[in-house]
C-alpha cells in the first residue's frame, strides 16, 4: 500500500507550484492606474504617481519633493472548463481581488532623487468547487510575490536619466488538491482502477501552504529623452530565486466503496473472495495518515525562480495635448524549467517535474490625452502569448494567448494631488487543457488535454498621489 501512497504524496507537491508562476505566465502588471489605462506603458514616459519606480526606476529624477502614492487593483477573472466527453461546463469560483500598491519619492535636487515601493508583479489565484474534475490537479489555489524596493535615480545629464532599485521579495503559496484512488497502485503493476474502482474516487485532500520564501534581485532603467516630441525608455528586472518551506497536511475521506464477494482486489491481494471488501476498512489498515506515514502530515521544500523582465518603450507627443506610447515585454519564462520536490518524509519519494515554460513578448499601445488642464483621458492595447506550453494548461493556470483593452481618467487637483481611475478588460483565447497530472515517472503530454479552457477578466484600479 505504500507505493501508491508515495506516488500520490510526490504528486501533491508535484502540482502545487507548476501553475502558479494572470498576465504572461502568472505576472501581473499593473500597480498603477495611470499606466494602467494607457495599457501598460510606463517604461518611456513615465506617470507623475511614484509608479516609475516600478515602470523605470529612472522616472523618479529630476522632479523635487516628495510625492506619496497608494492604491490598488481589484481584479475579477472568471472562466471555464468544459470537457470533451459530456461537454459538461465548471465555472470559475474565484471571488474579486485586490492587488495593492504603494510608492514614495524624493527629489533631493533637480538630479538625485530616491524612492521606495511596494508591488506585488507575480500572483495568482484560482478556485474552483471541489466536486469539479480537475480538483485532481488543484482546486483552491493562492501564490503571492511581494516586492519591496528602495530605489536611487540620477539625471547626469539634461537628456539622459538613470535609475536603479534593489528589490527585497516576499513569497507564500497555497494549493489544495484531491486525491484519485483509481490511479495508484493496489499490488505492483496495477492499479485500484484497473481492479474496478471508478474513476475519480476521492480518497484524501491535501492542503500545501509555504510562507516566509524570501529573495533578493533588482530593477534597472534608463531613460533618453532627445527632443521634447520624444523619449526613449527600458527598463531589466533581475530573476528571483525563492525557496519555499512547505506544511503539507493530508485528511482522510470515506470513498463509501464496498466491492462484491468474488472482486478482482480481493483475489489479487490474496484476501478472502467469498466476503465484500470495503476500501476504507483497506485504507485504514495501511496507516497510510499516520505519523510517519506516506500521507502523514509533513513539510517539503522546492524552489521557484521569478523571472527576468526586459522592457523597451517610446513615447511621442504627437500633439500638444496628445501622447502616443509604445512598449515591448519580454519575460523570460524559461527559467520555470524544471522543478525539484523535496519531501522530509523518507517514506515520500522526492520528484524533479519538467514544466517548460516559454519566454513571451508583449506588445503594449497607450494613448494619453490632455481634455483639459486638469483632466486626462487614456486608453490603452495590449497582445502577448501564453507562458505555458500545450501540456501544461491546467486548472492552476489556465492561461494563453490574450487580448486586452484599458480606459482611464486622470485628474490633477492643483498640482497637490491626482487622482487616477482606470478598466482593463482582458480576453483570452480558447485554449485546450488537461485537468489530471500525468502517471508517476511519465512526462506531461497533449494526450491529456481533455477539455477547453475559457477565461476572461475585468480589472479595475484606483491611485492616490500626493506632491508636497
Amino acid at each position: 500500500m505504500s507505493r501508491y501512497a508515495t506516488v500520490f504524496a510526490v504528486g501533491v507537491l508535484a502540482v502545487a507550484f507548476p501553475g502558479h508562476l494572470a498576465a504572461q505566465g502568472f505576472s501581473v502588471n499593473e500597480h498603477g492606474s495611470c499606466v494602467m489605462a494607457r495599457g501598460g506603458t510606463g517604461v518611456a514616459s513615465p506617470c507623475s504617481d511614484g509608479s516609475t519606480i516600478l515602470f523605470n526606476p529612472s522616472g523618479i529624477a529630476g522632479v523635487t519633493g516628495f510625492t506619496v502614492t497608494v492604491g490598488a487593483t481589484p481584479i475579477l477573472a472568471l472562466g471555464s472548463f468544459t470537457d470533451d466527453q459530456l461537454q459538461n461546463e465548471a465555472e470559475l469560483q474565484n471571488e474579486m481581488v485586490f492587488v495593492p500598491h504603494g510608492y514614495i519619492t524624493y527629489g533631493v535636487n533637480s538630479q538625485l532623487a530616491v524612492g521606495f515601493g511596494f508591488f506585488v508583479p507575480y500572483g495568482l489565484g484560482t478556485e474552483w468547487e471541489d466536486t469539479f474534475e480537475g480538483r485532481f490537479n488543484g482546486y483552491n489555489n493562492d501564490l503571492q510575490s511581494i516586492y519591496l524596493q528602495p530605489t536611487v535615480a540620477f539625471q547626469p545629464h539634461p537628456k539622459v536619466k538613470i535609475g536603479a532599485g534593489l528589490d527585497f521579495v516576499l513569497g507564500k503559496v497555497k494549493l489544495t488538491q484531491r486525491a484519485d484512488l483509481s490511479e495508484f497502485q493496489a499490488i505492483p503493476g496495477v492499479t485500484f482502477g484497473q481492479l474496478g474502482i471508478p474513476f475519480h474516487s476521492d480518497f484524501a485532500d491535501a492542503k500545501l501552504e509555504a510562507v516566509n520564501a524570501t529573495g533578493v534581485g533588482g530593477n534597472f532603467g534608463i531613460t533618453i529623452e532627445p527632443a521634447a516630441w520624444i523619449s526613449f525608455g527600458a527598463r531589466y528586472m533581475m530573476r528571483v530565486k525563492l525557496d519555499y518551506d512547505a506544511d503539507v497536511e493530508f485528511q482522510s475521506i470515506p470513498t463509501g466503496i464496498i466491492l462484491p464477494p468474488g472482486n478482482p482486489l480481493s483475489i489479487a491481494l490474496g484476501m478472502d473472495p467469498t466476503s465484500p471488501l470495503p476500501i476504507d476498512n483497506l485504507l485504514a489498515g495501511a496507516n497510510l495518515f499516520a505519523a510517519g506515514g506516506p500521507l502523514g502530515n509533513q513539510t517539503a521544500a522546492t524552489s521557484i525562480t521569478m523571472p527576468d523582465q526586459l522592457v523597451a518603450g517610446v513615447a511621442l507627443q504627437i500633439s500638444p495635448t496628445a501622447k502616443f506610447l509604445f512598449d515591448w515585454q519580454y519575460i523570460n519564462w524559461t527559467v520555470f524549467d524544471t522543478l525539484v520536490v523535496d519531501f522530509e518524509n523518507a517514506a515520500t519519494t522526492d520528484r524533479t517535474l519538467a514544466e517548460n515554460y516559454e519566454a513571451t513578448h508583449g506588445f503594449r499601445f497607450g494613448l494619453d490625452l490632455a481634455a483639459t488642464e486638469n483632466l486626462a483621458v487614456r486608453l490603452g492595447y495590449l497582445n502577448h502569448k501564453g507562458a505555458a506550453p500545450p501540456e501544461n494548461v491546467t486548472p492552476l493556470l489556465p492561461e494563453g494567448d490574450r487580448n486586452e483593452f484599458t480606459v482611464g481618467f486622470g485628474y490633477s487637483f492643483a498640482n497637490r494631488a491626482s487622482l487616477d481611475l482606470a478598466y482593463q478588460y482582458l480576453k483570452q483565447n480558447d485554449r485546450r487543457g488537461r485537468v489530471r497530472e500525468p502517471a508517476a515517472g511519465e512526462a506531461p503530454s497533449v494526450d491529456l488535454n481533455s477539455g477547453i479552457y475559457k477565461f476572461y477578466g475585468h480589472l479595475f484600479g484606483a491611485t492616490l498621489a500626493v506632491h508636497f
